[in-house]
């Protein structure tokens, strides 16, 4: 079996599960990635290409006459690998209701189309309108869109549904990470044997590998840890204020900030700002696995302050307990209320500190809560349940 991947980048993360999935699950891939710098690619995103064993094709990324991106020389590229299955997320997912040439490309050269997204800022199909006239969501700075009513951007919001219903019609099957995604695309019309819920997994038999390695590291149970982009909606100054007051009342306390992005020196000045160097620390990014596996043992308890995922499965590998509010959905399969973290109110300094204190009133919870947390992992949502239901997908479109 043969797949082809339309790619926004190649993010260091998600080339380990592709390298599983060619490996271990005889799949052949071929990965479509812009050549140069992405534009769909959030900020922040560490990509690499070491250790890569799946073939990618770097191609020109250019602006569409309805505004979007997608790739020159993609047909010929087609015909020369030949794929079984091609696998596209946003926003070239868009290209086959606007380019229905490329439709009928397919069909015509046999090849399974597989829609792949979230998705968790999506609206059902009869929401959509006032869902997107209220501002629709949050970016990646914080901010909902900019509302507008106006007849114009009504219209504009009606092209944006149909063309998703055409498009979720269009495709062989959708691969989702939420269970939500169910009733999602119903709404636009799309039978359910067509979705398959994946769930979301980093290369875990690589990260239990270095977990193991690191069994003898000696953590603070005070020590809070974040690690992901340095960007507003993950909402770091929200966790450094926590710290802050928390510092106040528990003298252990510390917290351990990994990560890169366009708010380090926001960040910086914050912590500075509030005398708190001596206590909050900024690594920037750390991509190898053995470092960044150190630094979370020696933590007590990993909180996502704002938006993520894949760092909240990262953390349970390590057996460290969760304290998140609303991410991108990966939380309500792996964080369980009370059993191995807590949810706290979003964008509440003031819930995030009891929250916390829920933990550092009775340290051994801290263990305990860690423990179910990495058993989660391993009996529950890993590398390879979650490439197993990939595979479940492949095969419902690939009849060969």
């Amino acid at each position: 079996m043969k797949l082809m991947l339309l790619a926004g980048g190649l993010p260091h993360y998600y080339n380990l599960v592709l390298n599983k999935l060619q490996r271990d699950f005889n799949v052949e891939i071929n990965v479509v990635v812009p050549k140069g710098n992405g534009a769909t690619l959030g900020a922040g995103v560490f990509e690499s290409t070491n250790g890569i064993e799946f073939k990618v094709h770097f191609q020109e990324e250019y602006t569409t006459y309805y505004g979007k991106k997608f790739f020159r020389g993609l047909r010929e590229l087609i015909r020369e690998e030949k794929p079984d299955i091609l696998m596209v997320s946003w926003p070239y997912q868009v290209s086959f209701v606007f380019y229905p040439f490329w439709y009928l490309f397919l069909k015509w050269n046999k090849i399974a189309l597989i829609s792949k997204e979230i998705p968790f800022q999506v609206p059902h199909y009869e929401q959509a309108i006032s869902y997107y006239t209220q501002g629709g969501g949050i970016t990646e700075n914080n901010q909902s869109h900019q509302k507008n009513n106006a007849w114009t951007a009504q219209v504009k919001y009606v092209i944006v549904r149909e063309t998703r219903k055409i498009f979720s019609r269009l495709v062989d099957a959708h691969i989702n990470y939420l269970e939500e995604a169910r009733s999602l695309h119903a709404s636009y019309g799309v039978s359910a044997n067509k979705v398959f819920i994946t769930a979301n997994s980093p290369d875990t038999d690589e990260i239990f590998k270095h977990e193991a390695a690191l069994q003898n590291v000696t953590s603070n149970p005070y020590r809070l840890l974040h690690v992901g982009r340095l960007v507003k909606w993950k909402q770091v100054d929200l966790l450094i204020n926590a710290a802050i007051e928390l510092r106040k009342k528990y003298a252990l306390t510390e917290l351990t900030i990994v990560g890169d992005g366009p708010e380090m020196e926001h960040l910086r000045a914050q912590i500075n700002e509030a005398g708190a160097q001596d206590y909050i620390q900024l690594t920037g990014g750390v991509y190898e696995m053995g470092e960044l596996g150190r630094i979370t043992c020696e933590a007590g308890i990993y909180v996502l302050a704002g938006m993520g995922g894949l760092s909240i499965n990262e953390a349970m590998c390590f057996g460290k307990p969760v304290i998140c509010s609303v991410a991108d959905g990966t939380e309500k399969r792996l964080v369980r209320e009370g059993f191995n973290g807590y949810y706290f109110e979003s964008g509440s300094v003031s819930s995030l500190v009891s929250t916390i204190e829920k933990l550092f009133l009775d340290p051994a919870k801290i263990q305990l809560m860690g423990q179910r947390s990495k058993e989660i992992i391993q009996q529950e949502i890993n590398i390879h349940t979650v490439l197993g239901n990939y595979m479940e997908a492949f095969k419902f479109v690939h009849k060969g």
